[in-house]
């Protein structure tokens, strides 16, 4: 899993010295973040409109995603947080399912 995460593009060696050096609790957690109810929270509430919901999903998945140091996932994240931080709800679906996109990217490539 590690191999594979540093291939597409996380910065595991980062990651890990938050972690003790722990690979195990690290991909343990990786894992609990790739079914984070806030991804649910972050999609039901831009489709609502609701610009203060959204940011605070969107602001946990990125501090979660920030830890993990987890590449594009956190990249796409960090995007859309930034924009509802500023009020800016538009095209917000469309970073969702950018979002979307990159989480069943790295689920795909782990399930190998």
């Amino acid at each position: 899993m590690i191999s594979r995460l540093k291939n597409w593009g996380c910065n595991v060696e980062e990651a890990l010295e938050r972690f003790v050096n722990d690979e195990e609790l690290y991909c343990t957690c990786f894992n609990m973040f790739l079914t984070d109810n806030s991804f649910d929270s972050l999609k039901e509430s831009v489709k609502a409109g609701d610009c203060k919901a959204s940011f605070e999903a969107c602001h946990t998945l990125k501090g979660v995603g920030g830890n993990l140091s987890a590449g594009p996932l956190y990249q796409a994240i960090c995007e859309l947080t930034e924009r509802l931080r500023a009020g800016n709800m538009e095209h917000a679906e469309e970073y969702v399912e950018k979002i979307l996109e990159r989480r069943n990217e790295v689920q795909r490539l782990l399930a190998e």
